[in-house]
């Protein structure tokens, strides 16, 4: 049987990215755990605002190339359950058990759905959740963004390149969005906006054709794209660790949940901030509250 890890973090985000990063240059045998990309949603952005530059897809890579070089190991894998075995922690997975001294989850957090008729059946035929993947194949086409925070602004000022028509729907009555994506938005000739509407349905066969609107009126479009905020990626997580009423994780000061050694950071976490430099410093504080955990020195953070 192979020696368990000192630590193993659930999830390749920015957040368990940072967390590893962190380990890693203490000195710890560190591992992550992702089932398909690594990046989380941050790979969604196509530039960065404020203290960090470039896309996020950049950033990503930049953190992943790091652990690389620094020699974590990387379990292609989907976190099912945590478990308990002495004073080890077992991670079970689709890929088999993982054995580990401590665990960062870091496991972030996914866009929710509409919950209308239609939006499951035609993922990937017309409904999609990534702007910069996915605009090309919309070009000269009509297309419908959902919601109306900074995510819902970006990614229709990304989908404007390339699409004839972008419809964005927002049930309320005024963006949340910070103001300078609603100006650059204003600023686009192929963005018509509709305020005070909600989708009640997805229309189409083998691939989007509409979406109705409460009270019955359709709108032409053959691709959809919701960003009406997230939810947390925690349903592997034991019932022995407590969550607040959204599902996240509850933590105490130094981000340990209620089962010892089982660290949360990020998006997945109760009373996570939502801004990058949050996921940044809330990975690398984990992975020092875990080398403390396990008796060891951290060393000074990387920024």
């Amino acid at each position: 049987m192979p020696e368990p890890y000192d630590v193993l973090v659930i999830g390749t985000g920015v957040t368990g990215l940072s967390a590893a990063r962190q380990s890693l240059r203490d000195g710890l045998v560190t591992a992550t755990m992702e089932s398909l990309f690594f990046g989380g949603l941050v790979t969604n952005i196509n530039e960065l605002d404020g203290e960090f530059s470039g896309s996020g897809s950049d950033l990503a890579a930049g953190l992943m190339m790091q652990i690389t070089k620094l020699g974590v190991k990387n379990l292609s894998a989907v976190a099912q359950a945590i478990e308990r075995d002495g004073e080890l922690l077992v991670v079970k997975s689709d890929a088999g058990s993982h054995r580990a001294r401590s665990v960062i989850i870091a496991s972030g957090a996914r866009l929710k759905r509409l919950g209308v008729p239609g939006e499951a059946e035609l993922e990937e035929k017309g409904v999609s959740r990534c702007a910069d993947c996915d605009g090309p194949f919309y070009q000269g086409q009509d297309v419908v963004v959902v919601g109306g925070g900074d995510s819902a602004l970006q990614e229709a000022i990304v989908l404007t390149e390339f699409a004839r028509t972008v419809h964005l729907v927002h049930r309320g009555a005024k963006f949340r969005a910070q103001q300078h994506l609603v100006d650059r938005l204003g600023g686009h000739s192929n963005v018509e906006v509709h305020l005070n509407v909600q989708i009640e349905a997805v229309l189409g066969d083998k691939a989007v054709r509409a979406v109705r609107f409460r009270g019955g009126a359709e709108l032409s479009c053959t691709g959809l794209f919701a960003y009406i905020g997230l939810e947390p990626e925690s349903g592997f997580v034991p019932e022995a660790i407590r969550r607040d009423a959204a599902g996240c994780i509850e933590t105490d000061s130094s981000l340990q949940t209620s089962m010892p050694g089982v660290f949360a950071a990020g998006a997945v976490r109760s009373g996570y901030g939502g801004l990058l430099s949050h996921a940044t410093a809330e990975g690398m504080a984990a992975a020092i509250s875990a080398a403390e955990y396990l008796g060891r020195q951290p060393a000074n953070p990387v920024r």
